[in-house]
């Protein structure tokens, strides 16, 4: 749930690193009429989500008040104080009453992480969509503009059998200076292959290896048949082995390969056999799987029962990286921004996204508008991306939205100057998450 302060109020930085040392942290006045609310503050106290608890609800007033600082001409707080465990942290500003006893004002919260995760930075994106290359319904350079729109750092446009149409998206975010990060992709369908699979980032065609060559991939795919058990049948065989030529050409064209939406049902009817999904889970040659993906509301099965698979998998100790894509074949309708994955990296570029996803550092969120967030992936990452979502997304989303509407209008010529308008906003959303992580400076500071 959102703070109610948010708009009027930004605390500073929102996210620190797990350790003994003292940290400061500011609350921001940013309009006037919540002032009287900071100038009775008489008392803070900042405890630990999960901390032992003697008392139910017992932990405000049984937390140690923290020292702070009271800026008098633009009435911000500075408030120091230690995390020394990982999670998230509740910043209680209070007042005492007659009795002495503290009475809450307002709640904020922040979020501590151990330097293994502080030092790496959320990234937000899809990377499997369509355009009118193939069955879509808008231009690559539109599809472009609505994702940085809908606030994604990164993406990829991954028509059916077609590479090329995603470098037409990459160029035109290149000619106009946007900061989203745009990868190449394909969906990549093979022949007598029905398994859907990613090549996301890759620095070529997969399907056009195929096309060149259908008698050579027949060839390769029949060798790969050989490493299968034997008690199979000819037609699970022949996919598993088709889809796993597949994996290693997308890996070596130095991109992630994703099997997507295992438990489609069009036409009543799975779209795969369960032993063909069984063996690709079992083998696991891919790099990450969509356990989210562009299904509308009445279809959420099938989600939930890629999510119930994923989980199943893990028991069993198989570490599979997840993805959350919209699969969406017309951005200004339902899917765009429904389903995205968020990947834990050092930088914004293809080789940092991808090893984050091979290291097991990105979760799927799954957020049809009007119902709360659904977010899979490991454990630690999962709890932190909630806070995200809560505490840090709002105006990353904003940032983004106003450069992808400066672009779309500049694609329906209704803006003449929107290399110069993206120009000024050059590093925005990227200053403002380092803002956030205390590694640039903020108002207040």
């Amino acid at each position: 749930m959102a703070n109610i302060y948010s708009p009027y109020i930004s605390v500073m930085p929102r996210v620190l690193c797990a350790d003994q040392q003292e940290k400061s942290v500011t609350i921001h006045l940013r309009q006037k009429h919540v002032r009287k609310m900071l100038d009775q503050v008489e008392q803070i106290r900042v405890f630990h989500m999960y901390s032992p608890v003697s008392e139910w609800r017992k932990w405000i007033i049984n937390a140690e008040p923290i020292n702070f600082r009271r800026n008098d001409e633009n009435h911000d707080l500075t408030l120091f104080f230690t995390t020394p465990k990982e999670g998230e942290y509740s910043i209680c500003l209070g007042k005492l009453d007659e009795n002495g006893t503290f009475v809450e004002l307002a709640t904020f919260q922040v979020y501590a992480l151990k330097e293994d995760l502080f030092r790496l930075m959320p990234y937000k994106g899809d990377f499997h969509m369509h355009s009118n290359c193939s069955d879509g319904k808008e231009e690559p350079e539109y599809v472009a503009a609505t994702n940085r729109k809908t606030g994604y750092d990164f993406m990829a446009l991954t028509d059916h059998r077609l590479y090329a149409p995603s470098l037409v998206a990459k160029k035109a975010m290149e000619d106009f200076g946007c900061d989203m990060l745009v990868c190449p992709g394909e969906e990549v369908h093979l022949p007598r292959n029905p398994v859907h699979i990613i090549n996301f980032g890759g620095k070529g065609s997969v399907n056009k290896i195929a096309q060149d060559n259908e008698e050579k991939y027949f060839a390769d795919v029949q060798e790969y048949e050989k490493n299968l058990p034997e008690n199979i049948d000819e037609i699970t065989r022949f996919q598993v082995a088709a889809s796993e030529w597949a994996f290693d050409k997308i890996r070596e064209c130095d991109g992630i390969s994703m099997f997507c939406h295992p438990f489609w049902r069009p036409w009543h009817h799975n779209y795969i056999g369960e032993d063909v999904i069984d063996l690709l889970l079992e083998r696991a040659r891919f790099d990450v799987l969509e356990v989210i993906g562009g299904f509308y509301r009445p279809d959420v099965e099938c989600n939930m029962l890629s999510v119930a698979r994923w989980q199943e998998e893990q028991a069993k100790g198989r570490q599979i990286p997840v993805a959350g894509i919209s699969d969406s074949h017309g951005c200004d309708g339902d899917l765009t921004g429904w389903y995205y994955t968020i990947i834990f990296a050092e930088e914004l570029n293809f080789n940092s996204l991808a090893a984050g996803i091979r290291d097991n550092r990105s979760v799927a969120v799954h957020l049809i508008p009007g119902t709360y967030p659904t977010v899979v992936g490991p454990f630690r990452l999962v709890k932190f991306v909630y806070f995200l979502l809560r505490e840090v997304y709002p105006n990353h989303d904003e940032l983004c939205r106003i450069e992808g509407d400066i672009m779309r209008r500049a694609l329906a010529d209704e803006e003449k100057d929107a290399v110069s308008q993206i120009a000024s906003r050059k590093g925005a959303v990227q200053r403002y998450m380092e803002q956030c992580w205390g590694k640039a400076p903020y108002p207040g500071a």
